[in-house]
């Protein structure tokens, strides 16, 4: 159950708490064949209020726009609850 307020985007914030999002991306062409059983080369991101943060090697955790990965394809988003939360700022 979700209310949207107004028309534009507002990070996933429910009446409820925050969604909280799993973004999968793909790492390799060859996870065409191999979604489909289960198994394949995947990248992942959290997104809470707008926000994806991700791990990449070398590179720690970092944060950016949902949807995006460098040398990555999304391929799908899966809801994993929601978050009881306030702002932002309580995420940094």
């Amino acid at each position: 159950y979700s209310i949207s307020f107004g028309n534009s985007y507002n990070g996933g914030r429910t009446r409820m708490g925050t969604k909280v999002l799993l973004n999968v991306y793909d790492l390799s062409p060859v996870n065409d064949y191999l979604f489909p059983l289960g198994v394949g080369l995947h990248h992942t991101g959290v997104e809470i209020q707008g926000t994806e943060w991700s791990y990449g090697s070398g590179g720690g955790i970092f944060e950016g726009p949902p949807k995006v990965a460098p040398g990555a394809r999304f391929r799908c988003q899966i809801e994993l609850g929601v978050w009881d939360g306030g702002g932002t700022h309580e995420l940094n």
